[in-house]
């Protein structure tokens, strides 16, 4: 049954010139690269003709994986598709709210046209990936490497073995000594502009807070996972709750897709550039099935291959 399928979309880092250019030749979504446009971004062109360097910057990255999320979804919902639920990892959290109709994709490009900014303009940090350690061990870690007016805390639940630290640059470069001593597999600095989800974000976070009560958040049509928390949201105050907690609070990625696989769901379309969430959900669920979903060709392509099979779509496994 199609209430098998759930939607997810990608955060930040998973951006790649020329992902928007489909998606503009089709007419998807301009009306959001508009509202970008006057907020003195030139969304479009970006999409289209960025390079890695420019679509790096967080205040450009975030609302440009939004509007890729959009229109990607635009061609499964609008066909008819509804999905079991709906999910995304920090930045695509808002692209999992915006379709699921909590709120209007308008005042979703508005509010992480905002978000991008304010994050962009918090404190200096950096973030990390650390491979082979357990969440109470980094954390304890993080906390050696806190001393002496440092951040440095767990941000990410990824996966299984996946775990993300955030903070400052030396509190990051000390847990990172720390964490290889202890025997982590590997410690991989991550391609963002910042300390997303830490303390660094606080003052990014009260200011949002107060433009994100200002918008109307409606009761989902299919629940919404909240990465902070990790779990799935059923109402709107669920929602306004997980998206006031976003920027300091870490995402609980694991937990979220295990409370979405309690649903039954066992496929899984990937909205956006790349297979990162693919990568992670099949570590998380060894049984789900994935499906990359980049252009439109690719979206028509899902939905006839759900349908086909009934909701139990064949998975494109990445190598």
């Amino acid at each position: 049954m199609l209430d098998q399928v759930a939607l997810v979309f990608p955060g930040q880092g998973s951006q790649v010139p020329g992902m928007g250019g489909p998606l503009v030749e089709a007419g998807l979504g301009l009306e959001l690269l508009d509202i970008a446009e006057r907020s003195g971004i030139d969304l479009r062109r970006l999409v289209v003709e960025g390079d890695a360097a420019r679509l790096r910057a967080t205040e450009v990255a975030q609302p440009a994986l939004f509007y890729t999320g959009i229109a990607l979804s635009r061609v499964l919902l609008e066909g008819g598709f509804e999905p079991a639920a709906a999910a995304g990892h920090s930045l695509g959290e808002y692209c999992a709210v915006v379709a699921a109709g909590a709120l209007s994709a308008d005042d979703g490009m508005r509010l992480v046209l905002e978000r991008g900014r304010l994050m962009a303009s918090a404190p200096q940090g950096t973030m990390a990936a650390v491979l082979g350690l357990e969440w109470d061990q980094l954390a304890s870690l993080c906390q050696e490497a806190s001393r002496g007016g440092e951040c440095c805390v767990v941000a990410n639940d990824n996966s299984p073995g996946q775990l993300v630290v955030s903070g400052s640059h030396t509190g990051i470069s000390r847990v990172g000594e720390l964490a290889k001593a202890a025997g982590a597999r590997k410690v991989v600095p991550l391609n963002v502009g910042g300390a997303f989800h830490s303390p660094l974000m606080a003052d990014s976070a009260r200011t949002f807070a107060l433009l994100l009560d200002e918008v109307e958040i409606l009761d989902p049509r299919f629940p919404v996972g909240a990465g902070v928390g990790g779990r799935l949201s059923h109402s709107a105050a669920e929602i306004r709750a997980g998206l006031r907690a976003q920027l300091e609070g870490p995402v609980g990625w694991t937990g979220l897709i295990r409370s979405i696989g309690a649903l039954g769901v066992r496929t899984f379309m990937e909205c956006g550039p790349g297979s990162t969430l693919a990568g992670l959900i099949r570590r998380i669920l060894p049984e789900a099935r994935t499906i990359s979903v980049d252009c439109p060709e690719s979206a028509v392509k899902a939905l006839s291959e759900v349908a086909a099979a009934g909701g139990q779509a064949t998975a494109e496994r990445d190598a």
